[in-house]
């Protein structure tokens, strides 16, 4: 039986080991779940994590806890606790904090909660693409923001799936494209909706379609981001058929237009993401596509990254799976690294390898 595209966009990001999670508890209407994940990757030149690039082995790990309590005939209290575990990078070897959100469920009213996650936009319709294990996700400027201080209405029915979030004012928080801050800004306040309809199957699964549209301002802070005023977000996505068997085939837009303190300054970040892919019934899935960013000074230089990742899986059982993926640089011009000041490094081919256990 097919599931719907955003349950499984949903699925693949938040909840990735939810599948085989572990009932601690179950009762009387209230449960709580655990689950985690435990890998280990080997990275190549120029894509490892230490100082001197080269082809290295890292460790680690992920911890999370899904609560839910009925508390009448229509209406539930949920909350969910995430955390990336002892990273194997020695000084890293810590719990930090993925997402971590309490909310109620009024069932066919909605959902609303409140805490730590992504904004409407990423759940809505950037994360159809993200559908790789390193070596996604530019084309989005990352895997999107997760941020602190957020609160979100969702609501589906009728093929109709409708988000809204608000983000409070909060320091230190994750602005993918913000390159000269180092995409970390002092927020005053944020706010973003997103609308998709999906459709029953056609042929061989079901379509989705989902626009979004997001806005931030920013503390102007000398210390972080203090030339950062403003920004607005746009996204746009088109998905068909199932990630996880069969064929998969996924477009997405995303462009943020930032405003600065001097609108000499103002510049334009945005990407496309095309993602093909097949999952067979024996557990291997192979995923390709295409990723374009772009970074563009209104009275300046504009530069773009452009790269194609490959990416096959194969789940040996539904706890455990081994992977391998490359990135290949099909155009970035040379001086895309300095000018996003050193985050993506998009002109050198790599490639990983990894065993995952999942509980």
């Amino acid at each position: 039986m097919k599931k719907s595209i955003l349950a499984l966009a949903v699925a693949s990001v938040a909840m990735s080991s939810v599948a085989s999670a572990a009932t601690v508890y179950d009762k009387d209407g209230t449960s709580l779940e655990m689950y985690g994940r435990v890998q280990a990757v080997v990275y190549s030149n120029h894509a490892s994590d230490n100082s001197y690039g080269d082809t290295g082995l890292t460790a680690t790990g992920r911890l999370g806890f899904n609560m839910r309590t009925q508390l009448n005939d229509s209406i539930a209290a949920f909350a969910n606790a995430e955390w990336d575990v002892a990273d194997g990078n020695g000084a890293d070897d810590s719990f930090d904090v993925r997402r971590l959100y309490v909310g109620t469920d009024f069932g066919t009213y909605g959902k609303l909660q409140a805490g730590r996650f992504e904004d409407a936009i990423y759940w809505n319709v950037t994360s159809y693409s993200d559908v790789y294990e390193d070596w996604g996700c530019y084309g989005q400027f990352g895997d999107a923001d997760k941020r602190d201080g957020m609160i979100m209405y969702s609501w589906s029915g009728y093929g109709v799936n409708f988000m809204a979030t608000y983000g409070t004012a909060k320091d230190a928080q994750t602005v993918e494209g913000a390159w000269a801050a180092g995409e970390t800004l002092d927020l005053d306040n944020a706010y973003a909706v997103a609308l998709g309809y999906t459709t029953p199957d056609v042929l061989f699964g079901p379509i989705s379609i989902n626009v979004g549209y997001g806005s931030a301002n920013v503390q102007n802070n000398a210390i972080i981001g203090g030339d950062f005023d403003s920004y607005d977000n746009y996204a746009a996505s088109l998905a068909w058929g199932s990630i996880d068997v069969g064929p998969y085939i996924a477009a997405v837009w995303n462009m943020r237009d930032f405003n600065m303190v001097n609108s000499a300054d103002d510049y334009t970040v945005q990407g496309v993401e095309a993602v093909v892919a097949y999952g067979f019934e024996n557990g291997v899935s192979i995923r390709t596509g295409y990723q374009w960013v772009n970074s563009d000074e209104d009275n300046g230089q504009s530069v773009d990254g452009q790269i194609i990742p490959v990416y096959v899986n194969y789940n040996v059982t539904p706890n455990f799976n081994v992977w391998a993926e490359a990135r290949f640089d099909v155009g970035t011009d040379d001086e895309f690294y300095a000018y996003t000041n050193e985050t993506y490094d998009l002109t050198e081919n790599v490639y990983s390898v990894g065993a995952r256990y999942s509980f």
